[in-house]
Order: C-alpha cells, then sequence, then structure tokens
C-alpha cells in the first residue's frame, strides 16, 4: 500500500500495486469564492439636498434618519451568487487498470491496457428556488411578487448553491507499440478507445467541467441523470504515430560512408513524423431559452435549454454547409410541462487528420561543436480541419455549419498544433558537443513530454 500526497493540486492518493489508486481531489479557488459574493447587507446610497419647509431650510436627511421621508421599506428581491452546502466534501476518485506487456522482438515491445477511473462527489451548481416542471404556467402574485408561490423560498429570485451532485465514469482501451532506435528506425504507436461520461458539466458544454459552474445552473436540479452523457473534450477514437527515420547514408550510416564530400551532401540526414488522426469532440444541441415548455422560468434562472429529439439520424445530408441534421431536432411541443429530451453529447464534432514531417541534419563545425540544421512541415497533407460548429437549432443559419479551421488538434498542451495549410519551418542552432548524446544521434525534431 502506497500513500502519496501531491501538494501541487492539494491531492492524497492512496496506491495497491496490484493497480487500483483511490484519490481525494481538494477544490480551491472557486469555492473560496463563493461566499465572497453573498449579500449579508443591502446597501443604498442617496444624495442629500437642501429643502425647505414649515422648519425652514434643512438637509433633506438628518439624523437619526438615513434616507428621504418618502423612501418606503423593500423587503426580499435578492439573489444569492452562490453558496456552498454546508455539508461539501472533496470529490473522491477511484482508479484502477490491467496492462498486459509483450516483448515481440529484440527492440519491439507491444503493451494492452485497460484503464477505468470512477469520480463521486463533483460540484454541481443548482438553483435551489426551482420548481419541478409541470404543465402549469410559471405566475407570480401579489403576495410573491419575484417568483413563483411554489417555489421555496419566495423572498428571492434565485438561489445557486454547489452540491456534491455530481459523477463522473472513464473506460479506455489503449493498445502502445514501441520500438526502440535500430537500423536507424524510431516509432512509438498509440491508439485509445475511450468512453468518458459525467453529470457534472452543465445542459450544453463546450469544454472540460471546471471546478464549479459559477452562476450557471443546471436546468432541472431534480432530474440530474438527464445530464448524464458523453465528456465533451473526450475523443472516442484517437491514434498518434510518432517516429524517426535515420536515412543510411554517411558517416557511421549504410551507404557512402567513405566520403566527406557526400557525407556533407547526403550524409546524416533524419526523416521525423508526426501523424495524428482523432474523432471528434461530444457536442450538444441547444436551443433558446424563449421555447421553454417546462414552466420553470429558464429564461431567468440563467440556464440553458436542450430541445427535442424527433430522429437518431443526426448525420444525414453531411456537407460543411450541414455537418447535422436539423431536422432530427425540433423545439418542445407546447404544453408538455417538461425538458427537451435531448441528451448531452448526443453529437460528434469534425474530427482531426494530420501529418507533420521535419527533416535534420548535424553538421560537425569543430570536435566540441557542431550546427544543426532544422526543417519542419506542419500539416503536409494540406487537411483542413475545422472546428466544431454551433449546435443552437433556433438559429438556422449557423447550427451544424463548418466556418473556421480548428485552430487546434487536440485539448492536450504539448501535442502539435495543426494549421490548414502547408507551413515550412527552417532552424538553424550550433550545439555544443558536450551533451548527453552521442556525436552520430540526432533528437527528434518533435519531442514528447517526459
Amino acid at each position: 500500500m502506497l500513500i502519496t500526497i501531491h501538494p501541487d493540486v492539494a491531492a492524497v492518493c492512496l496506491c495497491h500495486p496490484l493497480g487500483y489508486c483511490q484519490s481525494d481531489a481538494t477544490n480551491l479557488g472557486p469555492l473560496s469564492f463563493n461566499n465572497s459574493g453573498n449579500p449579508t447587507s443591502n446597501l443604498h446610497t442617496y444624495t442629500n439636498s437642501s429643502v425647505t419647509d414649515t422648519a425652514g431650510t434643512h438637509p433633506l436627511i438628518q439624523f437619526p434618519n438615513t434616507a428621504p421621508p418618502t423612501m418606503g421599506v423593500q423587503y426580499g428581491g435578492g439573489s444569492l451568487d452562490q453558496g456552498v452546502d454546508p455539508n461539501y466534501r472533496d470529490p473522491q476518485s477511484e482508479q484502477w487498470n490491467l496492462t498486459v506487456e509483450r516483448q515481440l522482438q529484440a527492440d519491439t515491445t507491444l503493451r494492452v491496457s485497460y484503464v477505468g477511473m470512477h469520480t463521486y462527489r463533483l460540484s454541481i451548481t443548482e438553483d435551489l428556488n426551482q420548481i419541478p416542471a409541470s404543465t402549469t404556467p410559471y405566475t407570480t402574485t401579489a403576495a410573491s411578487p419575484y417568483v413563483d408561490p411554489r417555489a421555496p423560498y419566495t423572498n428571492w429570485f434565485s438561489l445557486y448553491s454547489t452540491f456534491n451532485a455530481g459523477t463522473q465514469s472513464y473506460q479506455a482501451l489503449e493498445v502502445d507499440a514501441t520500438h526502440r532506435l535500430s537500423h536507424g528506425l524510431y516509432l512509438e504507436a498509440n491508439y485509445t478507445l475511450a468512453k468518458n461520461l459525467a453529470n457534472n458539466q452543465g445542459d450544453a458544454p463546450s469544454a472540460f467541467a471546471g471546478e464549479v459552474n459559477y452562476g450557471v445552473p443546471v436546468a432541472d436540479r431534480f432530474n440530474l441523470r438527464n445530464n448524464y452523457g458523453n465528456v465533451e473534450g473526450t475523443r472516442h477514437d484517437r491514434f498518434l504515430l510518432t517516429s524517426i527515420y535515420q536515412l543510411p547514408a554517411g558517416r557511421g550510416r549504410q551507404f557512402l560512408n567513405s566520403s566527406r564530400v557526400m557525407d556533407l551532401l547526403l550524409g546524416g540526414w533524419d526523416l521525423t513524423n508526426i501523424t495524428l488522426l482523432e474523432t471528434g469532440p461530444w457536442l450538444t444541441p441547444s436551443i433558446s431559452g424563449s421555447f421553454d415548455q417546462s414552466n420553470t422560468n429558464v429564461v431567468n434562472r440563467g440556464a440553458t435549454l436542450r430541445p427535442d429529439v424527433v430522429s437518431k439520424a443526426y448525420a444525414a445530408g453531411r456537407g460543411h454547409g450541414q455537418y447535422f441534421n436539423r431536422a432530427a431536432f425540433a423545439p418542445t411541443p407546447a404544453g408538455a410541462g417538461r425538458f427537451g429530451n435531448a441528451g448531452v453529447g448526443i453529437l460528434q464534432g469534425p474530427g482531426t487528420a494530420t501529418v507533420s514531417l521535419g527533416l535534420a541534419k548535424n553538421f560537425a563545425i569543430t570536435e566540441r561543436a557542431k550546427l544543426r540544421f532544422e526543417s519542419t512541415f506542419t500539416n503536409v497533407l494540406n487537411h483542413t480541419n475545422f472546428a466544431p460548429p454551433a449546435t443552437q437549432i433556433d438559429n438556422a443559419s449557423t447550427f451544424g455549419v463548418l466556418r473556421l479551421a480548428s485552430p487546434t488538434t487536440d485539448k492536450s498542451p504539448y501535442l502539435y498544433r495543426a494549421p490548414a495549410c502547408r507551413s515550412p519551418v527552417t532552424r538553424i542552432h550550433v550545439a555544443n558537443a558536450d551533451q548527453n548524446r552521442r556525436a552520430d544521434e540526432s533528437p527528434p525534431l518533435f519531442q514528447k513530454p517526459a
């Protein structure tokens, strides 16, 4: 049994050598910020002036009065944005994995892993003044001027609070093949098949969920299971290939290894490659709050609404002008007394396909210094990778339309970013030979993180 403390992320891990780990992760900034905005008083500002009446000329506001005589007292009508459940606990994760690794040849290994993770007590923002969906219209009365009298706190508009109501489940198959540098070739290939489901992303997520969805409550706090769907940023399929090939010509290599002239011109070149193929992010259809049929005051509560699904042919007629089939969705029928039945993460955005190449050569200047020439070619296939399209169905001019090239190819910070055109870059630098590297060994142009 191993206990690990990570002070940089405020996490404590309890791990078992058989491949099971349990960890707590402390939420930091957002939760401490929540309560700072809670009202402890209602401050009013008045401008004092001189008035003349039967008492003579005097200031309008005089001690002990703090407001003009005509100013009445207002009770209620504020909002709380946002509190935290008094019994809130840190989120917790359980992780497990099973790996089988085989050496296929002297320099080639294959590893297949099953990776799982279950996370619970994730943060979800709820409006405590939400009423359940029904066919009864949402109305206010003289006795309850701020919210529907069915709301539990009629002196308030909205009461946002953070609860440990979220859960997440991650399952993945990972296949890794590695060929160590041998006969001039290094190769590493990785394929991941992943399924990542959660209900803490909100009603229409456009990115990974943060610690707290501040100021954005879920539409229906009474049915959080309706928000359980594919996590936006997790790709279902992802393949990454990195390789280095030392061209077999020049000093220390198979051909043209005896002539200094030929070595200078043709020898010592290295060819590098990064290929990334992955499916697109998971997207969620939405619709304007004006189409709300739940009678829960969605518009004024700051929540997001989803439409109804009338067909699962989401990709019918797919093209650049219509990546998703708009006819597959419709507003919730009038008088339905419920929220839309479209799920979270039911649409898959455009994927990524990019190939990048690099060419490099070292030139010996002196015994202790050498000149390195590098030239990189990004997206050599000149393939456009599109950014996810808009998914609000009542905006026909933008729904499902591929307009922009994706600025990035993945959420990971260290992976290569591919533009939509070929972009050669050449670099020349001088390196000292007193490095922990043999003189005849070249580093890869694209470094993977440690």
